[in-house]
């Protein structure tokens, strides 16, 4: 009798098997169905949001400075050597003094069109994004770092746009000194 009742679980068992199997399976190929379709598409590919926000103490005032890069559709797309399309970036930058809106400025990759002096620099790449940078900033001007680079490879020209804090008229120079590996201070 109890021989039966376990061959009857077994054989129970052994029938679901199949069935929970099967369903994994079928979620699997499902996602790899999904995956597949988003890689095949044509659509162009959008960069994601980004949001950073640094306070800096300069010239004896409290400065917030936010930045915003998100893909712009209305801008012209770009293609890479694959063909693919990529939506272009604008990055709005705001800055507060002392809690009162001190600039306010969006930017996009022809700001740095002047800059950009061979092929490869201007065919193919996008605003890739802005920071703050902290150690070039001082009791004179805000600076940020910017770069433009290719896509997926995120290589390109850096620059510095120096945001002066006499509130006269930001300017833009391309960065002789640039070092977009990330690791300063790694060893």
């Amino acid at each position: 009798m109890k021989k039966i009742l376990i061959m009857a679980c077994a054989a129970g068992m052994l029938t679901l098997l199949p069935a929970c199997g099967g369903q994994k399976t079928s979620d699997a190929a499902s996602k790899q169905d999904t995956v597949q379709t988003a890689t095949n598409s044509n659509a162009p590919y959008a960069d994601p949001s980004q949001e950073n926000s640094y306070n800096a103490k300069l010239g004896g005032k409290d400065f917030v400075i936010t930045i915003k890069r998100a893909a712009d559709k209305s801008l012209p797309t770009v293609t890479d050597d694959l063909g693919k399309s990529f939506y272009d970036n604008r990055v709005e930058v705001t800055i507060t003094c002392n809690g009162q809106p001190f600039f306010s400025k969006s930017y996009t990759k022809e700001a740095f069109a002047s800059f950009l002096t061979t092929k490869s620099e201007t065919q193919g790449t996008i605003l890739l994004g802005m920071a703050y940078d902290s150690a070039k900033s001082d009791g004179h001007a805000i600076r940020l770092g910017a770069q433009v680079g290719q896509v997926g490879i995120e290589e390109g020209p850096a620059f510095c746009v120096e945001i002066p804090l006499d509130g006269s008229a930001s300017s833009i120079v391309r960065d002789t000194n640039q070092d977009t590996t990330g690791d300063d201070g790694v060893e």
